[in-house]
């Protein structure tokens, strides 16, 4: 029994050992059992182990090894198969071809003018976000933003009647956005109709008609140097009161025949801090007048929780060309994270020229134009007129905010803006000195899904 071990032990021994050794001597002799026929007892024969023995156990070794590493090789096939087929299932169900949310949002906003009514005004707003994966490479997506006045109960669109119609709108929004989105290359790119919106939506948030281009380079701080350009067709008001404007100065109304060129620029520079720049320009068919704005800006985390952001935009404008916005916050509202908030502060000086296309950002009220206009009349029925004195040319004040997340996928905002309107002349085209008291308060819900 001895020598069975010793024969099973030795010949992988001494075939490893022997491998690739030409001319090797046998050392040792070993035991090699067979079976005799039907008496159930082993003669055992004892044969010296040569090198043409070897090299046959050899080779056999070395085909059982591909055998088994061509097995191997079918099993990884098809572990790789199989890992691919439930990728598929699991970017379907993580993934579907057709996702719909949005978000409602419950306003209450208040505007305080120093020597007239202000607006009282509460609303409700719903928004529906629908994407639609194509394949891959590309998404089709479009926005629907619906709203009612719960102080009047006009619905944002009725009647049709144009800018002076009571209750309605000159423009329509129960299609905000309609685009496709993908990439080409290394080039992301957008057609159809979308919100562009310039860094710290400062110089210009408006929606267009047209495409959009966006490259990426990679950087030593994780993140991409992203460089957009945008081209397509707008709805304007940018150029009431400009000097410049020979076909009808006083026309607080907008074209819609206004076509948009927009670079923007967004740099990491530091671990946490980027560069953000836009250079725009906007031309009205009809006469090809045009106006070029430029801004750059930088935002920065000074520490863990606190944020600055700085930034100034000028135009080609004769008048009204330049404006600034200097912002801190503190901590971040994330909708996601139950009980995570934010305070902040802004102060800024928003001038109507440097805007390609809004007067004010952040809700200010012209209250010659916009949303208000048919209800400030309405609220001053002994001055109807008192408020087409208040052509609001620039703003120069401070807004202080905070944001809230009681619940999961819910916010609360709350601001309140305060300082003065430089009142505009829209013959001269400039402002007419008197600056004015405004302020305006906002509380918004807002619910996600």
């Amino acid at each position: 029994m001895k020598k069975n071990f010793l024969a099973y032990g030795l010949v992988p021994a001494l075939a490893l050992g022997t491998y690739g050794t030409v001319g090797a001597q046998p050392l040792a002799a070993v035991n090699v059992m067979s079976e005799q026929g039907g008496t159930g007892q082993a003669a055992v024969a004892a044969e010296p182990v040569t090198q043409e023995s070897l090299q046959t156990l050899h080779k056999e070794l070395e085909q059982q090894l591909y055998q088994a590493q061509e097995l191997q090789k079918r099993l990884n096939a098809q572990l790789g198969s199989l890992e691919k087929r439930m990728t598929k299932v699991e970017k379907k169900t993580n993934e579907p071809r057709v996702d719909i949310h949005g978000y409602g949002r419950f306003r209450w906003d208040k505007q305080h003018f120093t020597d007239f009514k202000g607006t009282n005004r509460k609303s409700v707003w719903l928004n529906l976000f629908v994407n639609h994966r194509i394949n891959e490479r590309w998404s089709f997506h479009s926005e629907h933003e619906f709203e009612d006045s719960l102080s009047t109960n006009h619905g944002a669109y009725e009647p049709d009647g144009g800018f002076d119609a009571l209750g309605g709108k000159k423009y329509s929004r129960p299609v905000l956005q309609l685009y496709a989105d993908g990439r080409v290359g290394d080039v992301n790119v957008k057609l159809g109709r979308y919100y562009l919106q310039s860094p710290y939506k400062f110089t210009f948030d408006e929606k267009i008609d047209g495409w959009q281009a966006s490259y990426g380079i990679p950087t030593r701080w994780g993140r991409k140097a992203n460089f957009t350009l945008n081209s397509g067709n707008t709805y304007s008001k940018v150029f009431y009161g400009d000097t410049e404007n020979k076909l009808d100065i006083w026309a607080e109304g907008g074209s819609g025949n206004v076509r948009v060129l927009s670079l923007i620029g967004e740099i990491p520079v530091a671990k946490n801090t980027n560069i953000n720049t836009h250079y725009g320009r906007i031309t009205r068919r009809n006469d090809n007048l045009r106006r070029k704005t430029f801004s750059l800006g930088f935002d920065t985390k000074l520490n863990r929780d606190l944020k600055f952001w700085a930034a100034l935009a000028k135009s080609d404008s004769n008048s009204l060309n330049k404006s600034h916005v200097l912002q801190l916050q503190y901590k971040e509202a994330r909708a996601d994270i139950p009980g995570s908030f934010d305070i902040y502060v802004k102060k800024y000086l928003q001038r109507g020229h440097t805007g390609m296309t809004n007067w004010f950002n952040d809700d200010i009220v012209d209250p010659t134009h916009g949303d208000y206009k048919e209800e400030l009349k309405q609220q001053n029925p002994d001055a109807p007129d008192k408020p087409w004195q208040y052509r609001a040319g620039e703003f120069n004040g401070i807004r202080i905010g905070a944001d809230f997340v009681p619940v999961r996928n819910t916010k609360l905002l709350v601001n309140y803006t305060f300082g003065k309107q430089g009142l505009f002349d829209a013959g001269q085209g400039k402002l007419t000195g008197k600056r004015n008291h405004y302020s305006f308060f906002r509380t918004q819900w807002e619910v996600y899904f």
